[in-house]
């Protein structure tokens, strides 16, 4: 099969599986999309789009309300931080590949806040606003944040 042609199909793949919650089959397509795009000179955009669609899926893995019992509860919250150390890995390639893209700071603060690292999501958050000042989402998170720091 064509690599370049492999390479679309699989990051197809992995958005569709994204948007139907299937976030761990989304990853393994994302994962198999960018491995074939280590030896190739892929689309920039198209690049992009895997890291954050898998830095998105990363995130909201095992994001569902499960009933954890407390003896599970530390590894739960390990593998969840994990999640979003990892997301926030693919959200940094992709914003080296294309810094002026809003929704990659956005989601790039939002992984940093829900690890309560919160002067890196305002960070973010300010750069995402500042790129796109129409984002009017990114000034209720802030403020969200501020409250969460005030307590």
């Amino acid at each position: 099969m064509n690599k370049f042609f492999e390479f679309n199909l699989n990051v197809e793949l992995g958005e569709v599986f994204n948007e139907c919650t299937a976030y761990q089959i989304s990853i393994e397509y994302l994962n198999k999309a960018l491995d074939i795009s280590n030896n190739l000179p892929i689309n920039k955009y198209r690049l992009v789009k895997a890291y954050e669609l898998r830095g998105k899926s990363k995130m909201f893995l095992n994001n569902e309300h499960q009933k954890i019992n407390e003896q599970c509860w530390d590894l739960y919250w390990k593998a969840r931080k994990l999640n979003y150390l990892e997301a926030i890995l693919d959200f940094s390639k992709a914003i080296e590949i294309d810094p002026k893209d809003s929704f990659l700071y956005f989601w790039r603060g939002f992984a940093y806040e829900s690890l309560e690292e919160y002067p890196n999501a305002v960070k973010d958050l300010k750069i995402a606003k500042h790129l796109d000042p129409g984002f009017t989402l990114i000034t209720s998170i802030l403020d969200d944040i501020e409250r969460k720091e005030s307590q």
